[in-house]
């Protein structure tokens, strides 16, 4: 009988730490953390994976900047190829900033800029590829999904 009442008590004692222990278990799952306004990914970034997920809060107005490692010397370029939902999310500007090493065919960025227009869920979809036919097509894409607050 002193067994059982024992190992009552102890179970009383530990079930709520092993209930605390679990729940810390599930608040560290692995949920993306959106970052704020700004994605920047450089080509060594690719290399270990070639089509990236990002996610980004910003709020209303105002802008989501995109960098990516680009290299133009190679002919190959970022296009975006899919806005969803344009109505709350447009293209501002794209430039393409080189190496300042000065280097000859040392690589670039390329800087995009994207403007809020309203509150709600945007997705932008871009992809690294020779523009020319029969070029390479896809070789990275990234995906950016953007909560506008």
């Amino acid at each position: 009988m002193k067994k059982i009442a024992l190992f009552t008590l102890v179970s009383l004692l530990l079930l709520p730490l092993l209930a605390a222990g679990c729940a810390s278990q599930k608040a560290a799952s692995p949920t993306p953390t959106p970052e704020t306004g700004t994605v920047e990914i450089t080509l060594d970034d690719f290399s270990a994976q070639a089509n990236v997920t990002k996610f980004v809060e910003t709020p209303y107005p105002g802008t989501v900047t995109v960098r990516l490692g680009s290299n133009h010397t190679t002919g190959y370029n970022w296009v975006v190829t899919e806005i969803v939902h344009p109505e709350v999310i447009v293209e501002l500007s794209n430039d393409y900033e080189e190496s300042a090493t000065g280097l000859v065919g040392a690589g670039g960025t390329e800087l995009w800029v994207f403007n809020t227009t309203d509150t709600g869920l945007a997705i932008i979809r871009m992809s690294y590829s020779q523009p020319w036919t029969g070029g390479d097509k896809d070789i990275y894409t990234v995906t950016v999904n953007v909560n506008i607050r």
